[in-house]
């Protein structure tokens, strides 16, 4: 199976959570950001709650876990400015410092491995760095930062127009409801 391929059958799994009330609305608030660009570099995108270095940090991991290829990747999609969103709006105070404590936990743990920041490492090192702390994460029952991470990238990307209609199939207004079809029948995974 193809990476893009998994990914497109993730946003099936996601889609029932994904697309509720809250999190539509909250993504109608971001529209204005998510074509200005997602880091704080030339495209001007800074973020609000998450420090620069956070920020860094999110646009690195999106575009690792959801790169740029044919379709639109979650930098093109707007996914850090995403997370910044979560992060200050929708993030109970004991969620927002967990997930504080979850980028201190992953500074520290990429400085012991690699000698340096996230950012300051190779994209051979950050790819490896994140397997690592994924199988680590994989092998613990305790809630990861990194799945968090993985978690919002998704939802983010996949309740993007971009993730919506370039990558999934999307039919706003679908016609009759044949719930014994197969995927191939279907077109393939739908955005609803």
């Amino acid at each position: 199976m193809k990476r893009r391929d998994a990914i497109k059958n993730a946003g099936l799994f996601l889609g029932g959570a994904a697309f509720s009330t809250i999190t539509l609305s909250s993504l109608a608030g971001c529209q204005t950001n998510a074509g200005e660009g997602a880091s704080g570099s030339a495209s001007g995108w800074k973020p609000d709650y998450l420090s620069v270095d956070q920020g860094a940090i999110v646009r690195r991991i999106a575009d690792i876990l959801i790169p740029t290829t044919d379709t639109p990747g979650a930098i093109d999609a707007g996914v850090p400015e995403y997370i910044n969103m979560v992060a200050r709006d929708i993030m109970k105070p004991e969620e927002q410092e967990s997930f504080k404590q979850g980028f201190a936990q992953f500074a520290k743990a990429c400085q012991a491995a690699n000698g340096k920041s996230f950012v300051d490492c190779t994209a051979e090192e950050q790819l490896s760095f994140l397997q690592k702390i994924e199988q680590e994460a994989s092998e613990s029952k305790d809630p990861s930062f990194i799945e968090a991470m993985k978690n919002m990238t998704y939802r983010g990307f996949f309740t993007s127009e971009e993730g919506m209609t370039e990558v999934l199939n999307f039919d706003p207004v679908p016609g009759n409801y044949d719930g014994c079809i197969s995927l191939e029948e279907a077109g393939g995974a739908w955005a609803m």
